[in-house]
């Protein structure tokens, strides 16, 4: 389903106010929804719903058989990698093909537009999956599965002493 047309079926846009936004990208070449902010008011965590429901929907599953191609891996460093839960896959169709995790779609799609911006479409893995691409692809001394989900890292802060303050 296209953005306009989701944003239509919950509400915050007309058809006509969709129409004003097309005409208007056709001659100013912005973004969907850039316009809609711009023009209607349209709050940024909207669009970002929308966007979100829209590449959700059109999101492959990723299997464990998917090779990543050393071509497209060099797009991102490790910090990156972890941090977005972003794994490039391939370039298909002019397009890079990302695996991610449903919980962490929104903050891959932020990355891929703001820092990559590069058009990308998005295999959805689950996280041991994308785990286990992660710590084959971008390696880092001391990360795990449970770092996807935050289970890791609160079991690591766990374990730290308390810091001690000064009086």
């Amino acid at each position: 389903m296209r953005i306009g047309e989701l944003l239509v079926e919950r509400g915050v846009l007309t058809r006509a106010q969709v129409e004003e936004i097309l005409d208007t990208q056709e001659r100013e070449h912005l973004p969907f929804g850039e316009l809609a902010e711009r023009l209607f008011g349209v709050q940024p965590e909207l669009m970002e719903s929308a966007l979100i429901e829209q590449i959700t929907a059109r999101a492959t599953p990723l299997s464990r058989n998917d090779e990543v191609d050393d071509a497209v891996a060099s797009l991102v460093v490790r910090r990156q990698a972890w941090q977005f839960s972003f794994v490039p896959m391939r370039l298909e169709d002019g397009h890079l093909v990302a695996a991610t995790t449903a919980a962490s779609l929104a903050r891959a799609v932020r990355f891929a537009v703001r820092i990559l911006e590069l058009p990308t479409t998005f295999a959805i893995a689950d996280e041991s999956t994308l785990s286990a691409l992660l710590q084959s692809q971008y390696p880092i001394p001391g990360m795990a599965t449970g770092m996807l989900d935050g289970s890791e890292e609160q079991r690591w802060l766990g374990k730290r002493k308390p810091r001690k303050h000064a009086a």
